[in-house]
């Protein structure tokens, strides 16, 4: 096994090599790249495609996840094409710009924010309603109240200069309070969003930043509350307070009297829903080349405030999940098969019903329920539910390859192990198993490869893998191609690492490369 250690080291070093010169590759250009960036940004108002709600009648119309405002949009355009839906604000992004849809509903904070990052969009010139943004409460919790009433004592001129901060263009100021009060109230949990900046979004080394965050720490400074915050997909964000998995939810959450019915809201700024939309004359560049558009968005990507740190973060968190569910996966559906190898009827109704339950349940759907009801009450943290999750399922798929397999081997083999005097344990392990794996290897080969791949749905409890990573940098650029087609040659360079190792496990329990010897051990051949 000596080559294998060797070879999985050599590979990892390379990879995580490769991903640590990436910064550096077009350092060359990157006073070029900051120039491009500052250029492009405009403050003043350009003009938009679309400047009337009639205009867009027969349009199509996106929002956010779990973003309730289909009834709040008709009123104002009579004939909308269609709703269409998205997880994170840079995907509604790229989608208006791309004209996949024709405007996005967001609050005026998130659409001045973008119309300010990317000279391509534009916010419309009419506001569809005004109302606040909050941060949420499960309904009748009893410490709404204090948070209400210590919120109200904060200055307004407190209140202003925060919003100030976070919404203007100056990073260098944007930089969070200590929690340095004793905290002899508690803690409370906190969900915020990652991914809509101004108000709450990840930035560098992985802290969570914005108004809302700034916000809950001057409430709880004043309540001697600690706060810990989760950084999560805003889909995710009124789940776990639902669930009872979050105190408090936060990140350009805007109030509706929908929502009001299962929550209550700390209302902490005035808000406005706005629509973002293409503008109508995008603005030249300085440097309209194409290589130094890909410098801009390398630079952004990776260089800008060290954000190939998250990709590094998320790489460590996708291999960890995916290394311990094929570990724990390949025992779990390994011990299964043997429960029931001998053919007892209720152990192998037992596992039929576990592979019907796990394999017609989609992944995602499987994750939700034990994230937000099995393991609602528990601190359990959401990689430790995915590493169960895929547990689960790639176990199920395992004792279905072992069957196969198995069920292979001639069973003259069997009967020809006994006649040698083999026990049972002796027969299966010595003569069956090796002949059945290499029926398995090849199926367990795309098992391993598709399961890497399908970490990359985590985002929805909680976890900073690779993909939400992705997410989280595309939120903070508006880069909406670059980030992503680096996390697709990511997965597929850690996909081709683990089907290399495979294929080598493929070859080395080969039944054909086995001597003689080994196999008779223990077995008078002499008689």
């Amino acid at each position: 096994m000596n080559w294998m250690k060797t070879s999985m080291k050599r590979i990892i070093c390379m990879l995580l090599a490769v991903i640590m010169i990436l910064p550096f590759a077009f350092s060359f250009g990157a006073s070029a790249a900051e120039n491009i960036s500052e250029d492009n940004k405009d403050t003043k108002k350009r003009e938009a495609e679309y400047k009337t709600f009639e205009e867009l009648n027969d349009k199509t119309v996106s929002m956010l996840t779990g973003a309730p405002f289909e009834e709040l949009i008709s009123s104002k355009v009579s004939r909308v094409k269609e709703f269409t839906y998205y997880q994170t604000m840079p995907d509604m992004m790229l989608a208006v710009k791309s004209g996949k849809t024709d405007a996005g509903f967001m609050n005026n904070a998130v659409a001045d924010l973008a119309a300010n990052k990317d000279s391509a969009l534009a916010v419309f010139p009419e506001n569809l309603g005004e109302t606040a943004f909050g941060l949420a409460f499960k309904k009748g919790d009893e410490r709404f109240s204090d948070w209400v009433a210590a919120y109200d004592k904060i200055p307004a001129e407190t209140k202003t200069a925060l919003w100030e901060k976070w919404t203007g263009a100056d990073d260098s100021v944007k930089k969070l309070p200590e929690q340095d009060w004793p905290g002899t109230n508690g803690t409370m949990q906190v969900a915020a969003c990652d991914a809509l900046e101004p108000m709450s979004y990840v930035g560098q080394d992985g802290q969570v930043l914005g108004l809302d965050i700034e916000t809950i720490l001057l409430i709880a400074k004043e309540l001697d509350v600690r706060v810990e915050f989760t950084p999560m997909d805003f889909s995710a964000v009124l789940s776990s307070i639902g669930s009872g998995k979050a105190d408090i939810g936060c990140g350009s959450i805007v109030t509706t009297d929908e929502r009001r019915e299962t929550m209550d809201f700390v209302e902490y700024q005035p808000a406005y829903f706005v629509l973002i939309v293409r503008s109508a004359k995008v603005a030249d560049a300085s440097d309209n080349s194409f290589i130094a558009s890909v410098k801009d968005s390398f630079y952004k990507t990776f260089i800008r405030e060290d954000r190939y740190k998250l990709f590094l973060s998320g790489i460590l968190t996708t291999i960890l999940i995916t290394l311990l569910s094929i570990i724990l996966g390949t025992a779990l559906g390994f011990l299964i098969y043997m429960g029931c190898r001998k053919g007892g009827k209720l152990a192998n109704k037992l596992a039929g019903f576990f592979v019907w339950l796990i394999q017609g349940m989609p992944v995602v759907v499987l994750l939700m329920i034990l994230y937000y009801i099995i393991f609602e009450k528990t601190d359990i943290s959401g990689t430790i539910v995915a590493v169960i999750a895929f547990t689960l399922v790639f176990g199920s798929g395992v004792f279905g390859m072992l069957k196969m397999g198995v069920g292979a081997v001639d069973k003259g083999q069997t009967e020809a192990a006994y006649a040698l005097g083999y026990s049972d344990a002796k027969t299966f392990f010595r003569i069956i198993l090796p002949q059945a794996l290499p029926h398995c290897l090849p199926s367990y080969k795309g098992e391993v490869v598709s399961l890497i791949k399908a970490t990359a749905i985590v985002g929805y409890i909680a976890v900073q893998d690779l993909t939400r990573m992705g997410d989280i940098v595309r939120g903070r650029t508006y880069e909406p191609i670059f980030p992503l087609l680096a996390v697709a040659v990511i997965y597929f360079i850690l996909g081709a690492i683990l089907a290399f190792i495979v294929g080598r496990l493929e070859k080395a329990v080969d039944p054909k490369r086995r001597k003689k010897e080994k196999i008779l051990k223990g077995v008078r051949t002499d008689a």
